[in-house]
Formats: structure tokens, sequence, C-alpha cells
């Protein structure tokens, strides 16, 4: 029939009646010999089929401004991917809590909400496109068969099967539509709360160097090569402080500063540009060495060069370790220089020698087997042009990001001073040093490295570079035996010390050459996904596409509708004018659907203008099938009795089905939500964007999506339920049944009509499908991810116990004197208090300017991670200086002799002995206005005694140094100091850093068994023995140099000399007290947290529990999104429970989806002959309204039919009077399972009982 050309309307010389055309009714059958080749004739005469009524949104204006917007909203993602790419990221911020809010809220709604108004546009098209399809068919010339017509329900379908029922169909324009609704539904809507997430992006931009610096001129560069250099290098070594900005142990760069640095503000910035690389390397070379006699200890040296020295080796000692300059300095044992056997060459001057033995005495014990490893060595310096790249917290050259620009040079003598590094690193003292240069104290002395060097087994004293040697690596010092291992150590001190030593020649450029430079920087933003919107924009395409072709086939598509069908009235309206196709139907009215469709499967029918007609009516005609005479054709099922129809939606298993699923869905995040505040967020489940955006968008909103479209076929149902349920109630007005036009438009959008018809269950059903578009919005924003610290359990083993340990303590003194045997001076907590103070060096673990605290080792149960940071509770250890101030006085000119003899914590007695100090002082005495610092214990006269617990800090000032009697005047904070300890919460990372830490018991005074406080008295006094240990006798000054640590402290925290100043009067102490009591407790810090020996060993088994902390990505619900889902689910869930156990009358034989099943609803009623709503004529208005119902009725045939007809013809069905389908459980039960379909039907009787 497909291949037959299309036929015009009938005329009245298409029909065997002659003059005026007859409707149908007053004709017989055709047979298709007869017909069809008159009908093919008039056709092919007519120029074309007239345009029949099409839906709006099927027309070219909207259809082809979907296209349009479909090709914008593409054109759109495709915008925002390309700046995302370009930028890395849209709304970049320096953190994701720092994204402007206008940028998020539109991040996470403005997509979904986009999506759901594009699909609710959708739903409109598809839902006219699939209703008026069957009037597309019908509208044909040929006509079309029932089932593809009469009985075709696309609108009740499943969406995902209709695409595959009308390409089988060849229903273009519904295979078109539908397609599009299921890709919009599924696809496109899911997929575009997927484009978009947020996340880190490294940015990378342009600047400009405002700064530059270089090496200072070679005249001026011996000022700068202290001993601060080696200060430095002692810490850094021994005690883990951070190098200097823009050095490595390797090497150092010329430093370069960016102005304003478009990172300055963002995490994790790094600068790039090009600058000079600075480094030496060492050349070593075997020495040619031998002992002179067997019983005697000297050994000769050689370097095959012409240098030949000899040194002294202690056979007696172990282990021995040398470095032997070539300069010769009072600090120094041993020098290469020697006129006669190393002249001074031009390699010889720069050379040392490096020499480790160890002794053997146990086969000879007066002349032990000693092994020597002796290497000579020359250090070469080199410069580099470089592109590298210099993190900018703490400004960290990145050694991987280096980019050699040019060869390597020699750095030579005429740009670096050499010979005075050399003799510094050597000697442990600077050349200036010899010129009797005074300084601060503490580069006044050697560096001394006793104290860590013991911890090695080697024999001390020993040179000042093998301290530096051995501190970057612990290795056994056995080790060092091997000539390459000796080789790296000192070329390894070498590098780490000429770095230092680079970074304190630095001076600022006047000018800028090269100002280029890039900023490298992390940002947080929203990141588009480059696949996710290349898959979106390819759907979108598609749509495009296929909504074109929609267009095509709808416009090519025939329509004989004069108006829209979207009543039953209006139905009725084209039914009753088909008067033979009416009767066809009349036996079938109370059939079901599958009946319905067997009986007219090999009928065909079309829709017919009545050309003739002043009205231009329509009306259906059958045009092809068996020929049986109407009243044959019957239904064999009882007129009184037939089986309700319930449609599987609307059973209550399928609703308490889907209230499961919705209160599992409300559980679940109900759950996840509890979960995500008790945990601060739900662990990631994968590291990739994209995985991640499918768990966090596309899976919620896909739930989503699957959701609405079962709400939208309960509200279609409804829709289509509706009128006849009001008609089962009997006499409704045609507003409220037959003329209500619900299924003109997409169920969620008839609200307002159901409104008007107080239809409340239906404006329930609307108000929820809508809101099932605002399901998508929430679940589509509801899972986000933020970064969060994550908490997690973990196992801490104390390393030490919480007790001082007696004997211990008792021997401190001893212990330390032992381990200075260079100096007698124990320094390091001063050298470490030095760096935290002038270089903000880390604090050694376990430690704060305040506490010591026990420290503990953490299990990480194999998950050990750098950046974890851990809390547990633990005790601290301090000291309080407790400090009061003597105002300023003059000192007298004499005092008692027997004064400082008596052990007393008498402050007035105590003072005195300052005074009597100061003024008796006679190590220094320079002229004209002098100063002078006091600091001092009283020494008891037994370990059982306390007077050592006062400490004296003074100042004193005269006009004239040179006189004693001169007036002197003196301020003094005298200080007792006690001890505090308390628990603690402590916040550390892996190596035991002390983040933060706050007190958690009240402070004590007193360790549990320590009787007496013998244990904390005892280290108070080696406190303050430490604090006093200065070489000599205070002495006076005119200057304003400190002679000793305490004051050299003192000047570095206040950043003032004044204090010092002997032109300047003597200082408040309430000045000064804060900072020496914060210096004091900071020390004690300092010596507990290198010194754990004085507390008693931790038993291993005492664990505790804490909690590791690290920082996450996690994955968090947002507040808003949470609320709405929420409210959604739970007002779906109210709506179920309603819709469901309200109940619905179930009164319908089948479900009026299809025109044929309402066509046998009212083929044979009274409706059909009905011109209006109204019985009145224009002259009668008296007469009332005519009303409507559903149920039995005797139709114009006079007999009994089920269906709708005018009030009074109609008498109400009685539920209980239809046959009821049981379950097969209930029918199991009472004995009646069996096949529904046996049995057999009594006669119908002639329906007169109606």
């Amino acid at each position: 029939m497909s291949s037959r050309p299309e036929l015009e309307p009938l005329s009245p010389n298409d029909h065997a009646v002659a003059g005026q055309w007859q409707p149908q009714s007053a004709q017989g059958v055709e047979t298709k010999s007869s017909w069809y080749p008159r009908i093919r004739e008039l056709r092919q005469r007519k120029d074309g089929p007239k345009k029949g009524w099409k839906p709006l949104s099927m027309t070219a204006p909207i259809l082809i401004l979907l296209t349009i917007l479909t090709l914008l909203l593409a054109g759109a993602i495709e915008v925002l991917a390309q700046l995302s790419h370009a930028r890395g990221g849209l709304a970049l911020s320096r953190t994701q809590d720092d994204i402007p809010q206008y940028a998020m809220i539109s991040y996470l709604y403005l997509p979904n909400i986009i999506a759901v108004l594009y699909s609710l546009i959708w739903s409109w098209v598809d839902l006219d496109v699939k209703r008026m399809q069957p009037w597309f068919e019908l509208s044909k010339p040929e006509g079309a068969t029932a089932e593809n017509s009469m009985f075709l329900d696309y609108p009740y379908d499943f969406i995902a099967t209709v695409p595959v029922k009308a390409a089988r169909r060849r229903h273009w324009p519904v295979f078109f539509a539908g397609t599009v609704t299921v890709v919009i539904f599924w696809l496109v809507t899911p997929l575009q709360s997927s484009i978009m997430g947020t996340g880190f992006v490294n940015k990378t931009e342009t600047a400009v160097i405002g700064t530059r610096s270089s090496i200072v001129p070679l005249a001026n560069q011996s000022h700068f090569l202290t001993n601060q250099i080696l200060n430095t290098g002692y810490s850094i070594g021994w005690h883990g402080q951070s190098y200097p900005s823009f050095t490595t142990s390797d090497y150092a760069i010329l430093p370069f500063y960016i102005d304003n640095d478009p990172g300055e503000s963002q995490l994790h910035t790094n600068w790039t540009a090009t600058t000079t690389k600075l480094w030496t390397e060492l050349d070593c070379w075997p020495a040619t060495y031998q002992q002179e006699h067997p019983s005697i200890t000297q050994w000769d040296f050689q370097n095959g060069q012409g240098c030949n020295t000899t040194i002294i080796i202690n056979s007696n000692a172990n282990l021995t370790m040398l470095y032997v300059g070539y300069l010769s300095s009072p600090y120094a044992d041993y020098q290469l220089a020697d006129i006669h056997n190393c002249p001074n060459s031009t390699h010889s001057n720069h050379q040392f020698l490096a020499v480790w033995a160890s002794s053997d005495n146990s086969k000879d014990k007066f002349n032990p087997e000693v092994n020597v490893t002796a290497l000579f060595c020359q250090p070469a310096y080199y410069k580099q042009e470089v592109m590298v790249s210099v993190a900018t917290d703490g400004f960290r050259p990145l050694n991987t990001s280096i980019q050699p620009i040019s060869p390597q040079e020699p750095l030579t003598e005429k740009e670096f001073n050499s010979t005075s590094f050399e003799f510094l690193i050597g000697t442990g003292m600077p050349m200036e040093q010899l010129l009797n240069i005074v300084r601060d104290f503490p580069f006044e002395n050697v560096v001394e490295a006793d104290p860590q060097i013991d911890k090695t087994n080697l024999s001390i004293p020993t040179s000042n570079m093998v301290g530096y040697a051995l501190a970057p690596h612990n290795v056994p010092p056995i080790t060092y035996g091997d000539p390459n291992v000796l080789h790296q150590a000192f070329n390894r001190a070498h590098k780490y010390l000429f770095s230092i030593a680079v970074n304190q020649m630095l001076v600022n450029d006047s000018t800028v050459t090269n100002s280029t430079a890039i900023s490298e920087f992390q940002q947080s933003g929203i990141i588009v996904s480059r696949l996710f919107s290349a898959i979106v924009e390819g759907l979108l395409l598609l749509v495009a596409i296929f909504t074109v072709f929609l267009l095509w086939s709808c416009h090519t598509s025939t329509s004989c509708l004069t108006t829209n069908p979207s009543s039953i009235s209006r139905l009725a309206a084209i039914f009753r004018n088909g008067p033979e196709t009416n009767k066809m139907f009349r036996p079938a009215d109370h059939a079901d659907e599958k009946s319905l469709k067997e009986l007219f499967q090999n009928d065909k029918f079309r829709l017919t203008r009545d050309e003739y007609s002043n009205t231009g009516n329509v009306y259906i005609e059958k045009v092809a099938g068996v020929e049986v005479d109407p009243d044959e054709r019957r239904f064999d099922k009882p007129i009184g009795y037939y089986d309700p129809i319930k449609p599987a939606p609307l059973k209550r298993g399928i609703g308490l089905l889907f209230g499961l699923v919705q209160i599992g869905a409300l559980v679940a995040i109900v759950y996840l939500k509890v979960q995500t505040d008790k945990s601060k967020g739900l662990i990631r489940p994968s590291t990739k964007f994209e995985v991640l955006q499918i768990l966090e968008n596309y899976i919620p909103t896909a739930f989503a999506t699957f959701t609405e479209p079962f709400w939208v076929l309960l509200n279609r149902f409804l829709c289509l339920l509706q009128p006849f349920k009001v008609l089962s109630r009997g006499r409704s007005e045609s507003s409220k049944s037959i003329d209500t036009t619900y299924t003109a438009l997409p169920p969620q959008l008839v609200l307002w009509r159901a409104l008007k018809s107080r239809h409340l269950m239906l404006v329930m059903l609307c108000v929820i499908a809508l809101l099932s578009n605002l399901l998508a919005v929430g679940l589509g924003a509801l899972f986000n991810e933020d970064q969060t610290t994550a908490i997690y359990t973990a196992t801490f083993t104390p390393n030490v116990g919480a007790q001082l340990d007696n004997q211990t303590v008792f021997d401190f003194g001893n212990y330390l004197a032992a381990r200075t045997k260079t100096s007698s001076l124990y320094q390091d907590e001063m050298y470490i208090a030095m760096a935290n103070i002038s270089s903000g060096m880390p604090l050694p673990p376990w430690t704060t300017s305040e506490y010591f605290f026990q420290p503990f080792t953490v299990d990480s149960g194999g998950q050990s991670n750098s950046s974890s940071t851990y809390n547990v509770s633990t005790r601290g250890f301090a000291l309080t200086a407790n400090c009061t101030a003597i105002p300023r006085s003059t000192v007298a000119l004499s005092f008692p002799p027997d004064l400082g003899k008596t052990c007393s914590n008498d402050s007035s007695y105590i003072i005195d002995f300052a005074k009597m100090t100061m003024r008796t002082s006679a190590t220094t005495r320079p002229s004209g206005s002098s100063s002078i610092e006091y600091i001092e214990s009283l020494g008891p006269r037994s370990n059982f005694e306390s007077c050592s617990r006062a400490t004296t800090f003074g100042w004193g000032r005269t006009p004239q140094g040179l006189n004693m009697n001169a007036t002197v005047e003196a301020s003094f904070a005298f200080c007792l100091p006690f001890f505090q300890t308390a628990m603690f919460n402590v916040h550390h990372d892996a190596e035991g850093n002390v983040l933060a830490h706050e007190r958690t018991s009240d402070l004590s005074m007193h360790l549990d068994e320590d009787d007496d406080d013998v244990q904390t008295n005892r280290m108070i006094g080696q406190m303050n023995s430490l604090l006093t240990l200065t070489p000599g006798v205070p002495g006076w000054h005119n200057d304003t140099l400190t002679r000793d640590w305490i004051n050299y402290l003192l000047f570095v925290s206040l950043d003032s000399r004044d204090f010092l100043d002997p032109s300047k009067p003597p200082p408040d102490p309430n000045d000064l007290i804060p900072t020496i009591e914060k210096l004091y407790r900071q020390l004690f810090a300092i010596l507990l947290s290198l010194n754990q020996q004085l507390f008693v060993p931790s038993d291993k088994e005492a664990s505790v529990t804490g909690q590791k902390l690290t920082e996450e990505t996690r994955i968090f619900m947002d507040q808003n999104a949470f609320i709405i889902t929420i409210t959604v689910l739970s007002l779906n869930i109210i709506a179920v429970v309603i819709f469901y156990s309200r109940g619905i009358i179930f009164n319908l034989p089948r479900v009026p989806t299809t025109i044929g099943s309402v066509l046998a609803f009212v083929s044979a009623s009274h409706i059909l002959e009905d011109q209006g709503p109204s019985s009145r004529g224009p002259d009668d208005k008296s007469k009332e309204k005519k009303t409507y119902s559903f149920g039995r009725y005797i139709g114009v045939d006079q007999k009994v039919h089920l269906g709708i007809d005018v009030d009074p013809y109609v008498a109400l069905v009685d539920p209980a009077s239809l046959k009821e389908k049981k379950s097969v459980v209930r029918r199991a039960v009472t004995g009646d399972l069996r096949r529904r379909n046996q049995g057999t039907f009594e006669p119908v009787r002639n329906g007169t009982w109606l």
C-alpha cells in the first residue's frame, strides 16, 4: 500500500448514490475492488491534500528554534570546555573555599536546571508526536491497519522501547522524537551534570623579575666568609635546619625575585627563570704514605706533586679521622704549608689531606696494627647558566627542573675568594680573626662538634671539617675506610658549606638584564571534562540532526484533523460522522484491549474529510478488511460481567516496590550524610576525574531521570483516567469529564487545568512530577569534592618514660664535660636557639619554645604518609625563669668581705654579690663610657643544696671604664626558676615536629616519684650552669657587641643593641624580662630534646592510642542540594502512600489509551447525536445542562452497552457485579487455581434487565 500514490478526499462521484453526498451511515460497505480505482482516479485529479491541524510543537518555527537552541547549548558547552582548557579551569581561586559563590551555584545548579527545562520542552514535543502518530496513519490516502492506527498507544509505552517499535513500523516521527527523548532523559541530562567538577589546576603565567642578586665583589668577600657559615652548616648538618633560600646541599643559584607575582596569593607557587648555578667538586687521589718507624706514631704523606707532610696518628685510638688544610692557623693542629716540604704553588695551596685510621691492638698491645686511608683532594669551583624552577615556600630550587643553557665554566679566583673559604672550613675560624677583629660571642669561637662526633666513637678532639663530613649521613665510622666513601663524605661537606657561603655573600644588583620569568602556581577551580563535554556535544549534535529529520517527517506527514483531538468530546465529534465505523465497534464495548485488537486485526481505517460539509468535518471510515455484518462482529463474553483492567503502574505491588526504592534512596542519602559529617567526608573510590564524575554526578542524576518517567507515567495514566473517574461517579459536567484536555500537554504541565477542575489527586501527581525535575537538580549537585583533614586511629609507643632518671641527672654535668674536650662549653642548645630565632629553623622534634614533650613513635600500620600529622596525649616539661626586676641603682664602692661565700637564695644577698662582681671586674677596662653584662648563679657546696636555682642577669654602666672607683649604675633581673609539667594534646608531623599543643590538665610543679623535687632542682642548677659558662670573667667594653650567649640571643630576639650600648643608661629590666623568660624556657626544652637519656627508659608495652590526620580530597554533600533531595524524596514517599492507599477504582475493561478503545466506549452512545454540551436550543434557555456518566446504558441501537453516555441513559457500574481477578496466592488458597480462560459463559440475555 505504501507504494501507491496519495489519494485525494472523496467526492460524491466516488459513491454509488446520486446527488448530494451522504455520510457513511446511509451507504453500504463497498468492496475494495469497487471503491479503490475511483478513489485513486479522484486523488490524482486533485492538487493534493489539505493541510490539516497539527500541534504547535510540530510546526517548523518551533522545531527550527529547538534545533537552534540545541546547537547553542552544544556551542556553550564547547566554549566552556575551550576556556577551561586554555585557562586550566573556570573561576580559578586560591582554594575551593575561595571560589566565588555565584560560580559555585552556577556550576552546581545551572546545568541541571537548563537540562531539566530542556527535557520538559522535549517532553511536550515527544507527547505531541506520539499522540499524533495514529492520526497521521489514519490520514494517509490509503489508510492504515487498525493495529498501526486505531490501536497505537505510544504515549503509554515504556520510553526506551518506543524508538524500536516505531522503527519496525516505520513511524519515523515517533522514532526521531522517541530517540531524542531517550537520549535527553538518560544520556544528556545525567551526563551534563558530569561535565564540570572542582579540582586543582596548574597555572603558568609570564612574570617580570624585579630584583636579582649576585656575589659581592672579590675585595669584600672575606668580610662575609665568617664562622656564621659554619654555625649555619652545623645546625643544618646535625640539627636539621633548612637550607637558606636558593641553596641545596649540592649547589646554590643566584637569587631572583618577581615583582607583582601573579601567583603571590596562591598555593604551591614556583618561579622559573634563567640564573647562574654555582657549585664545587673535589678531585681526590690516593696519598702515598709510610710510617717512619713501627714504634713511632708519625706518618709521612705525599701527594705525588712535591708536597710532603708528617702527621701523628694516635695508635691508642680506635678510630681517627683528620682533615688537614694547607694554611696554618692557631685553631688547627696540622697544616700542609711548609716552605721546604710543601711549598706554595698553584695547586698545593688549595689542597687538603683527608686521613682515616683504625687501630687494632688485639695482637700487639704496645704496637697496634694501624690501617690508614689517605687522600689528597683539591676543590674546583664552577658556574653555569641554567633554567631552574624555585618553590616560593622557602625558595627551594627544584633539582629535576634544572636545564643547562650554557656549558659549565670554572669559577675563578678573581670571582670567588676560595682561599678564605678553604681557610674557614679547614680551621673553623675566618682569616680575619687573625687580624683581631672582634665579633659577637657566637662567632668568636670554633663551632664545637664534639658532642655529636662523640656518638660516632671517633677520637676527639678532631679537625673542624670532620664534624661536617660526618653530619649529613649517619653511617658507621668504619665505612669511611673505603676511599670512595671518604671522598664522598668530604665532597658532600664542601658542597653544602659552599652553598651556604654563596648565600652569605649575596648582594642585590642595581640593574636587571634578563627580567623574563614564569610563575607556576596551583589553583582550585571548576574543571570542564573534555571527555564528557565532547560526549554531550556529540549527543546534542545528534539531537539537532534528529530534530531536523523530525521537522521533515512532520512536514511530510498528512493530517486530516481540523482540531486538536485532546478530549473525549472532541474525539466524539470525529466519531459521530462515521456511523458505519461506530456500528462496527458497538459489540466490543466491554472487550479488553487484546480482544479489541484481535477483532479488528484484519481491518483498515482511514480519516476522511467531509468535503461537502460546510463545517469541514472529518470521520473515520473502514477502507479494507473482511466484510462482516456489524451485527455478527461480536465479542463473545457476557455483557453484564467483565474483568476490570488494572494497569501495571497503578497496581499496589508496583507502588510498594517504587515506594521501597524511594525509601531506600532516602535512607541511603541520609546515611551518607551522617557518614560525611561524622568522618569529614567520604573516601573517594578513585582519583580519576571521569570516574569520579560518573559516581558523583552521573549515577545520582540518572536515578532521578529514571524516577521521573515513572511519575510521568502515573500522571499520564491519571490524566487519561481522571475523566472516567469523574464519569463513574455519575452526572458529571462536561467541563470536568468529557471536555477535559489533560492529554494534550505533558502530564506535569496540566497542573493549572487540574486545579480549575478541583481534581486534587491529579494536582498532587502534577506537583510530584514537577518536583521530580527538581530531584534531578538536587541529586546532580549533591556530591562535591573538597580538601579535608581525615582522622584515623593510630598507636603510639613512648620513646622514653615520663620521669627523670635520678642517676643520669646527677651525672649530667660530668657527662657534658666529657663530650666537650675542646672548649668545655656545651653549646648545642644555643646553636639551635640561634638558628631558630635568627633564621626560623624548626626546633627539634617534640620541642616548642615553651615545652619539651615526651616523644612517641607512631605505628603507621604500613600506611606511612609524610604529609600526615598526628594527635597524641603526652606530658610536657618546662622551666619558668620567674624573674623579678631590680631597678637601676648606683653600685657601692665597698662590700662585706664574706659576700658570695654562703649558699643563699636571698635576692638582696645575690644582687649585692652581682654588684660587687661588676665593681671589681678588671678583665678589661676600656677608656670612656663602658658597659658590662653579668650572668651568674651561685654554686652550692654540695649536690643537695638548692641555692643554684637562683640566676641573676645584670647590665652595668660607667662613664669611665679605666677608673674602677667611677660611678657604676646597674639594673638586674633576679630569677628563681621553677619546674612545670602537665598533660597536653600534641599535634605533630611524622618527624615529631610540634605543630600545635593544647594543655589538658592543670600545671604541676612536681614530678611523680621525685621526692622533695631533687631531680628538678638539679636540672635547674644544670640549666643555670650552662647559661653562665662563659669563658673568662665578665669584662667592661665600650662597644655594643655581645660577650655571652644569652645577651646575643636577647639581641637577636629584640633586634636591638640598646641594652648593650655604653652611651645609654642601664636598661629597664621589665623590658627584657619577658624575652629572658621566653629564652630560658626555650633553651631548657631544647636541652631536654638533645639529651633524652635524662629520662627513664620507656615501657615499650605501654602504647597509647592517638589520631592520624591526613589531608585528603573527599566527597561531601552540598547542604542545599541535600535539603532539596531529602524534601523531594520525602514528598515522593508521602505521595506514593496517598496515591496507592486511597485506592483506584478499576471499573474499565481496558485502559482507553487508543482511539479504538475510546470509540468502543461511545460508539452506541447518544453523545454522538449530541451537537453540543447543552440540550437547549437557541430559543430554549430553561433546560438544564446535560450531564454524563460512565456505566451500562441503552445505546442508540436499543441494546445494552458499557461506556459513556448522556444522563439519564446510564446505570452506574457496581464494582461488586464485576468478575474479580484473584491473585495466584488467593486462587490457591480458595482452591480456584485454574486457568482464567477455562469454563464457559452462560448465554447472554437480551439486556432488558438494565
